[in-house]
């Protein structure tokens, strides 16, 4: 059962919208971004208190969306619904009916559907834009969850439309911060649970009742084949994708640890040299990252993949490993992997909520510094065995400028963190080379506090103690 939850923030979204609506001449915005990660409902909020016509596009091609939308447009304008049999036709009609004092803002929701189905919207739309809204008092939205799609038939070079959006926005995941809001009585590690899960994507989350446990809320959304999310894993690649099954074998051999390129093509029964297509689309539409170390060229061969959303993560993690005994309706295995390795699993997700939180703290001033770069680091400690000789820190922070750099631990354990751990990130951090004569700074995260001597040593060299409460 969905919770109806009221609209969470995206303040700074509807702020661009509403700067592109107060320009004194035509405007042009392009809305992109995954499926139900809450374009349409951002949209609707952005119409609350403006002239609109929307327009929900489908599947059924070009002249089924036409007719429904002038319909959409006479009703507006309390007429008679004109004849037209094309959509610059339609866009005509408008210019000449609207004389409102306001923008009229227009607004395609799924144009990636239309583009999808005629390969000649894309042109259609560029006559609508140069020649028929341009100059006059509207504010046209185009909007699609296609990633691929929208990229090709509105912001590549090649699209008709390309140079002609006066703003372009990419809709991503909530903040972590911003996800109390929506489980105002649950305690950060309960938080942090669901947003390991749902990757922060607003649909998702209306899935989980704060009144049953995590476990239960798993069974109900994710566990049970009957279940909206159950598939949706799949169904996302399908919407993307030409090949979705290459390419789950490389996200489920990912989601299972491997990082490494070469791993990667072993388990997901390609050759390397043919991986790299396939990491690239991946990596393009969001699915994947590609990491380095910080202090190294982005060229370096020390280079690892690990899957950037979410959702994704734990629906192949967790879903799609245990999918022949979730499908005899067995929901106890899935369970139980999860309760045994669910701690260790969120280590990764920790580090994405610590880099969001520096990130936060940044851009406040609250930083002993201001950085410009932010990462993971690792590499080989000097003088040390093989097998030994690795280290690797979770996050690392510099500002060049200045040669400042900071160094971050984050620690997802049910233990309060001693001064053991800050003594091993000291070490780490001098087989750290990047310049000569830096000053560095120490942050440690973590999900269940400080003892008192690491509190009494944190004040004294200036370490910084963080805890997910701290950013709530």
């Amino acid at each position: 059962m969905i919770m109806i939850r009221k609209f969470i923030n995206r303040t700074e979204e509807l702020e661009a919208l509403n700067r592109e609506y107060r320009y004194d001449t035509f405007s042009f915005t392009v809305i992109y971004g995954r499926r139900r990660i809450g374009k349409t409902e951002l949209i609707h909020k952005f119409h609350m208190d403006k002239p609109h016509i929307y327009l929900l596009a489908d599947k059924r091609g070009t002249l089924p969306n036409l007719y429904r939308f002038r319909k959409m447009a006479a009703e507006l304008f309390g007429d008679f619904e004109p004849d037209a049999k094309t959509f610059d036709q339609v866009f005509e009609y408008i210019r000449t009916k609207w004389n409102g004092d306001e923008k009229l803002v227009i607004t395609i929701d799924e144009f990636s559907y239309l583009a999808q189905m005629d390969d000649s919207i894309p042109s259609v739309f560029q006559l609508i834009v140069d020649e028929i809204l341009n100059g006059g008092p509207f504010h046209l939205i185009l909007c699609g969850s296609s990633i691929s799609m929208m990229e090709k038939s509105t912001l590549a070079y090649s699209s008709p439309l390309y140079g002609r959006r006066t703003g372009q926005m990419l809709v991503k995941p909530m903040l972590f911060r911003h996800i109390h809001e929506f489980f105002p009585k649950l305690s950060s590690e309960d938080i942090v649970n669901i947003y390991g899960a749902s990757g922060g994507v607003p649909f998702y989350l209306s899935f989980f009742d704060e009144k049953y446990s995590f476990y239960d809320n798993l069974k109900n959304t994710l566990f049970a084949k009957e279940a909206v999310l159950y598939a949706e894993g799949e169904f996302l690649l399908r919407e993307e994708l030409r090949e979705p099954a290459t390419y789950m074998n490389i996200l489920f051999a990912i989601s299972k640890g491997t990082v490494k390129l070469s791993e990667i093509a072993s388990k997901s029964f390609l050759e390397p040299k043919d991986l790299t297509y396939y990491m690239n689309t991946l990596i393009r539409l969001g699915f994947v990252r590609k990491e380095h170390p910080l202090t190294e060229k982005v060229t370096t061969k020390k280079t690892i993949y690990r899957i950037n959303d979410g959702f994704i993560r734990f629906w192949f993690r967790f879903v799609l490993s245990h999918k022949d005994e979730l499908e005899q309706g067995d929901k106890e295995y899935a369970i139980e992997d999860v309760k045994n390795i669910y701690n260790r699993y969120l280590g990764e997700t920790f580090e994405q909520i610590g880099r969001e939180m520096l990130l936060y703290l940044n851009s406040k001033g609250e930083l002993p510094f201001r950085f410009h770069k932010l990462g993971r680091q690792w590499g080989k400690i000097p003088k040390v065995p093989r097998g030994r000789n690795d280290y690797e820190i979770d996050i690392v922070a510099i500002n060049s400028d200045t040669k400042e750099i900071l160094f971050c631990e984050c620690k997802w354990q049910d233990k309060t963190i001693g001064i053991d751990v800050y003594d091993k990130l000291r070490k780490k951090a001098g087989y750290v080379k990047w310049l000569s004569g830096r000053k560095d700074y120490f942050v440690i995260i973590s999900k269940s506090g400080f003892t008192d001597e690491m509190m009494r040593v944190a004040k004294v060299e200036g370490v910084l103690l963080l805890t997910p409460d701290n950013y709530l």
